[in-house]
């Protein structure tokens, strides 16, 4: 299996050019055909004529998002050139939720960035993910906002409760876990008991699949405390075990118990330290 078509989500974010480099190695990785789809986080442009004398600032802000929409796009084919590959520039020049939505559908990853929590828009932007990851019905690969990006995932754990996005999630991973050099199976414990490792979570059939795709693994598992905290136990698992991908289902819980009292989804959204691969 390998991944065709790449998706990378770029805006006029900081982190913009390591998403592109990001998405460059993997697509050269799979010798897969990238996309770069641009948008800025754009206001409602009918905020700046609510108040007297609004009109000017606004076309001040579209000078500002076009001169940095001219200067991503030229960052992005001189990247391409750079690596000698080719691919395909897609811009819009107002929020893009939906056109994302409706292009991930035909590409086998998107690749987003986590929202930055200093960033203003920090709010808008995860919930742009959870909107993404819910809707778009393909894998999302989302980066995190600080540290040094590395497309290597040689050392991947996945984050295994038997659930049906957990699967789709290794599904959608496969590409990456044939390749890797480390995978582990990793089951969260939140039922506050030693009793049986991993009862009921379909670990010995996980264990036939990726057998049966030539990728060896290691089982582990944690114990968290409750549902609410097994996200925190899963990153810290990850890093003190030098894992540099997760792979897990999203969602396994209504959106709203997540937003409510937290859960895996959220705590890899908002704090995980290395990449993520979520399905829903």
């Amino acid at each position: 299996m390998q991944y065709k078509t790449v998706l990378a989500y770029l805006d006029p974010d900081e982190r913009t050019q390591a998403r592109l480099d990001f998405s460059l190695t993997l697509a050269g990785r799979f010798d897969a055909h990238l996309i770069g789809l641009y948008s800025p986080f754009a206001p409602d442009s009918r905020a700046y004529f609510t108040v007297a004398g609004g009109a000017p600032y606004y076309s001040e802000y579209c000078d500002v998002r076009r001169g940095q929409q001219a200067a991503a796009e030229e960052s992005f084919h001189h990247a391409l050139r750079r690596v000698g590959m080719d691919g395909e520039w897609i811009a819009f020049d107002f929020y893009a939720e939906q056109p994302i939505v409706r292009r991930s559908r035909h590409a086998d990853v998107l690749v987003a960035g986590q929202a930055n929590p200093d960033d203003n828009t920090a709010s808008l932007r995860r919930r742009f993910l959870e909107h993404v990851v819910m809707t778009s019905g393909r894998p999302v690969l989302v980066l995190p906002y600080a540290g040094a990006l590395r497309a290597t995932c040689e050392a991947i754990v996945i984050a295994w409760d038997g659930s049906r996005e957990a699967a789709r999630a290794v599904h959608d991973a496969m590409p990456l876990l044939e390749t890797a050099k480390r995978v582990t199976v990793l089951h969260i414990d939140t039922s506050n008991s030693s009793q049986t490792p991993m009862p009921g979570t379909g670990i010995s059939d996980i264990d036939l699949l990726l057998a049966s795709h030539a990728v060896n693994v290691d089982f582990a598992q944690d114990f968290s405390d409750s549902d609410e905290t097994a996200g925190e136990t899963l990153i810290s698992w990850v890093a003190k075990n030098g894992c540099d991908f997760i792979v897990a289902g999203a969602y396994g819980h209504p959106q709203w118990r997540e937003r409510l009292l937290g859960g895996v989804t959220l705590s890899l959204l908002e704090s995980a330290t290395v990449p993520v691969l979520l399905s829903h």
